[in-house]
């Protein structure tokens, strides 16, 4: 996938429904949707974070699905089955999710529970309602979550 060099260390990736950015410093990957995805699209998604998260050495991530509506069960189970292995895989401690939508957040609080006991997930994984919280518990400033 081509990235823009924004500044030294720091890179971005877009396409119509995605919005990436990989600070190689801070060795964080920050994703936003940037529209509701078509289910292909969704699934397309899970490939593109698992080439950043296995190519560049990533820690942290942050995820705003704050513009997502309601995900199908069926495509979280996929993402769950095709992307978490990998995740556990790569060198991610910690993954923090910004969402608003009541759905999506019970659903996810599901699939990581899944993913833990499946999986043996050793990934930290918490939801929240802006950037600002989400950067704090990955900074290790908080240890809020929703």
């Amino acid at each position: 996938m081509e990235m823009d060099t924004l500044v030294e260390g720091v890179h971005e990736y877009r396409n119509s429904f995605l919005h990436v950015v990989i600070d190689d410093g801070a060795r964080l990957l920050y994703s936003e949707w940037t529209r509701q995805p078509t289910r292909a699209e969704y699934r397309q998604a899970a490939g593109i974070f698992a080439a950043f998260l296995n190519e560049n050495g990533i820690l942290y991530w942050i995820q705003d699905t704050s513009v997502l509506q309601e995900i199908a069960a069926t495509d979280m189970r996929w993402v769950l089955e095709e992307l978490i292995p990998l995740a556990d895989k790569s060198c991610l401690k910690k993954i923090a999710r910004i969402t608003c939508n009541k759905a999506n957040i019970e659903l996810f609080k599901e699939m990581v529970r899944i993913a833990k006991a499946e999986y043996k997930l050793s990934i930290e994984v918490r939801q929240f309602k802006s950037y600002r919280e989400a950067a704090e518990w990955v900074e290790g400033i908080s240890d809020a979550d929703e």
